[in-house]
């Protein structure tokens, strides 16, 4: 595969999502941003990345719903690659029945959504990118932790597993901020650090929006999410 050059300018919250600062394996990484925070953008640079680097490696791209998939990951995808100056058909090729995207160096990565995880468990993984992380279940989390078992080529040097997602912040508590383990990371974007967004964006945003959710959806910082609930923890397997 040729290479070619593109010059990102990245955001601090978005180099220290790139960047492992542990030896563990296996690499756990959420990035908590407001909106226009860079989230989607940074975590598709980060799958590519990962294709160019570990040639031959598999990995899948997924949400709770494919139209989320479709209308904003793997519309950012395509954009990384045209600017990267990629063309179909020579250095990639994307196949709409199978929903792949195949590089030239063997890399492939699979966009599905996970409302049928039972699906996925034949997968033998080396990445999974998570877009909107807040609203794929717990259980479907831990399935996708246990499918990073792809082979180690020998010529991965300093490989390491990695699952990373991307969310506004109504994430799981327990895994990521109350008790996380050592490999799991959390990184926060508010949307107020985006140097690239236009002028009085985030002003005009602070005055549609009330303090509380402005507070969540802008800076970045975690809310009480059960407050105002008739009945905490409820989901759709509550209704008989």
């Amino acid at each position: 595969m040729e290479k070619y050059n593109i010059n990102y300018t990245l955001l601090k919250a978005q180099r220290e999502f790139l960047e492992i600062p542990h030896d563990y394996s296996i690499d756990v990484a959420v990035y908590q941003g407001g909106y226009g925070s860079g989230k989607t953008f940074c975590g598709s640079l980060l799958g590519i990345l990962l294709c160019l680097k570990y040639p031959g490696i598999r990995g899948l791209v997924g949400a709770q719903t494919y139209t989320l998939v479709r209308d904003t990951t793997l519309k950012t995808y395509f954009e990384h690659l045209d600017n990267m100056g990629f063309v179909e058909g020579k250095d990639y090729e994307w196949s709409t029945s199978l929903q792949s995207l195949k590089f030239k160096n063997k890399s492939e990565i699979l966009f599905k959504h996970f409302d049928e995880p039972n699906h996925l468990k034949s997968l033998n993984l080396g990445f999974v990118e998570i877009e909107e992380m807040s609203e794929v279940p717990f259980d479907t989390f831990k399935m996708l932790l246990a499918r990073m078992r792809q082979r180690v080529l020998p010529s991965w040097k300093n490989f390491k597993y990695r699952i990373f997602g991307h969310t506004n912040p109504e994430m799981v508590y327990n895994t990521f901020i109350k008790d996380p383990l050592p490999n799991y990371r959390l990184i926060t974007a508010p949307t107020t650090q985006n140097i690239f967004l236009p002028e009085g964006f985030c002003e005009e945003l602070k005055k549609l929006y009330d303090e509380d959710y402005y507070r969540i959806c802008v800076l970045a910082e975690n809310g009480h999410y059960t407050s105002g609930l008739v009945v905490k923890d409820f989901t759709d397997k509550n209704v008989i």
